[in-house]
Formats: C-alpha cells, structure tokens, sequence
C-alpha cells in the first residue's frame, strides 16, 4: 500500500489551487462572493493539513514569524522607535564584551601554542623520562648503599664490642699478672 508524502500533498494542493484561480480568473459567470468563499474556504483546508503536519506546522510558523519581521510595519516600528534600538545595542552590550574577552583569550592562547618554548615540549618530556629513569636508578643505588653501610655499621659496632671485651679480658689478665707478680716478689721463694 502506498502512502503519499507530505511534499507530494503539497503540490497536490498547490495544483488544484492553480487550476482553481485559473478556473476563478477565466469565468466571468462567477461572482465576487463565491470567488472569495471559495478561495477562503481553500486556505481554510490548507491551513487545518498544515496544522495536522507537524513539517508544514513547523514551516508555517517560521513563515509566519518572517512575514512579521519583514514586515514593513514591524520595520516601521523599529525605525521610528530609537529608544528600542538603543535597548537592544546595550542589551547586547555584556555579551559583546563577553565575547570580545573570551576572543582575546583565545588569541593569547593560539600565540602561546606558536611559541617554540611548546614545540620543544616533546623534547623535555624526553629528558624529564630519563631523569626520572636516572633518580630511580640513584634511588636504588643509595638504598643498597645504605643497607651496605648499615650492615657494615652493625659489624663494626659488634667488631668494637668484641674488641672492647677482648681489651677487657686483657686487661684483667694483665691485671691478675700484676698481681701475682705482686705477690711472688712479695714472697720470694726460699
């Protein structure tokens, strides 16, 4: 089953309403009265399947809202009314400005986005890697360092403790050898 588009209704309609004046303009037999019932009633049926299309609502309106600020009428009215003219420059006076900070902005941006300072951007990014490549190597290499020189600390604290006990030892033998040195020049043997 076929379905006849919007477009196809149209110019269906505009068909017949070019036959219709063609029929009104060439009869001499008709009067006033009918033509203009008639042609009434025509736009009447052309608005009431405009309005049932949403396209041709759409369409009609937008029109509708041309026809008014085309007007001469509503020109006519912005002319001789400068007080609304003046209203609608200030009224879009904040948005200039906006607009005109916001452009600025921009073209401070695009120079900065010229600048060679940001083409070398790759480069530096290059070298940041590998200095980060190279502080985490030194970071490792200082934690190895550490924990060599802490186990050397720890020997070394237990090589001066054992010494310190050695000297000890030593010194109470050396003590004791005194002594009985002491004593057996105290007592020669007879």
């Amino acid at each position: 089953m076929s379905t006849i588009s919007d477009i196809e209704r149209i110019n269906h309609l505009e068909w017949r309403l070019k036959r219709l004046e063609n029929f009104v303009g060439k009869s001499d037999k008709c009067d006033n009265k009918r033509i203009t019932d008639t042609i009434h009633d025509l736009n009447e049926q052309v608005l009431r399947h405009a309005n049932n299309n949403n396209n041709a609502k759409t369409l009609l309106n937008k029109a509708n809202e041309i026809n008014h600020f085309t007007s001469s009428k509503f020109q006519r009215h912005l002319m001789a009314d400068r007080a609304t003219k003046l209203e609608l420059v200030l009224a879009d006076e904040d948005r200039i400005r906006e607009m005109t900070r916001s452009l600025s902005e921009i073209d401070t941006l695009a120079r900065i986005l010229d600048e060679e300072q940001l083409q070398e951007i790759p480069k530096l990014m290059t070298n940041l890697n590998k200095l980060l490549i190279s502080h985490s190597d030194i970071k490792n290499h200082h934690s190895e360092f550490t924990q060599e020189l802490s186990s050397f600390l720890q020997n070394y604290a237990a090589f001066t403790l054992m010494m310190d006990e050695n000297l000890q030892q030593y010194k109470q033998i050396i003590s004791k050898n005194q002594r009985a040195s002491v004593e057996i020049q105290d007592n020669p043997v007879e």
